[in-house]
């Protein structure tokens, strides 16, 4: 169950902490998980057919990797996680797209 703070910064799931004035919530429980796997999905090619992508005098070409990518991705379990597959793959699409646009 998921919890809410109180304006003093408590956290529990009772009005003392869900009601007037307090700093967050009430939350609902978070969406179930589908089935999908992000790490089939970032396999090693697709994973390096995006770092390829980047000019070789890019400083930060080897940066990021795509085990750092699965390091990050096991604090953020529902990444890619929810919804239909479709949903799954547009998510990846979009956090993929971002970062080569930020990083260039």
């Amino acid at each position: 169950m998921w919890q809410c703070c109180s304006q003093w910064g408590y956290c529990g799931t009772s009005d003392e902490y869900c009601g007037a004035g307090s700093q967050q919530g009430p939350y609902d429980a978070p969406p179930a998980t589908n089935d999908v796997s992000v790490v089939d999905i970032v396999t090693p090619k697709f994973f390096n057919g995006i770092l390829n992508q980047a000019d070789a005098s890019c400083v930060g070409k080897n940066f990021y990797s795509r085990s750092a990518f699965l390091d990050a991705l096991g604090s953020f379990s529902q990444f890619g996680r929810t919804g239909a597959e479709e949903d799954t793959m547009r998510e990846i699409a979009a956090f993929f797209a971002h970062v080569t646009h930020e990083t260039g």
